[in-house]
C-alpha cells in the first residue's frame, strides 16, 4: 500500500511538470513592446544570428547586405529581408514570404509569426 501511495504521488508530480513545460506559445508581446521605426530595426540584426525561442529555427543576418539564411528541420533556406515601421518581411526561396510584426523590449526583440505566435529572438553566442 505505502509503495502503491508514493507511485501514485510521483505519478501526480510528472503529469503536472508536463502540464507545465506544454504552456501554449504566447500570442502577445510582452507589456512595454515597442514598434521600432523601419530605420532601427537593420541594426538590430544585421551581422548576428538568432535562435526562435519556440526552438528549431535559427536564422544568420548578413552584416553587409540584407541577406538571411534560415535553418530548421535539418534544412536551410537564403533570401532577403525587408524593413517596414514595426514589421520585417522576408522572401527565401523556397519557404513562403511572410511579413512579421516585430517589437523591442528593452534589448530583446520578439516577432510575431504567421501562425500568430509571439517568439523572441535568443542571440547566439
Amino acid at each position: 500500500m505505502k509503495n502503491t501511495t508514493r507511485l501514485a504521488a510521483v505519478l501526480m508530480v510528472a503529469a503536472w511538470l508536463g502540464a507545465c513545460a506544454s504552456t501554449p506559445p504566447a500570442t502577445e508581446f510582452p507589456a512595454g513592446a515597442r514598434t521600432p521605426a523601419a530605420a532601427e530595426i537593420g541594426p538590430l540584426l544585421k551581422g548576428r544570428s538568432f535562435n526562435l525561442s519556440s526552438g528549431g529555427i535559427r536564422t544568420d543576418y548578413a552584416a553587409d547586405s540584407n541577406v538571411v539564411t534560415a535553418y530548421f528541420s535539418g534544412r536551410s533556406d537564403q533570401g532577403i529581408w525587408r524593413t517596414e515601421d514595426g514589421r520585417i518581411c522576408f522572401e527565401f526561396k523556397t519557404v513562403p514570404s511572410a511579413c512579421n510584426d516585430l517589437r523591442v523590449v528593452g534589448n530583446e526583440i520578439y516577432l510575431k509569426r504567421s501562425n500568430g505566435s509571439v517568439v523572441k529572438l535568443e542571440p547566439r553566442q
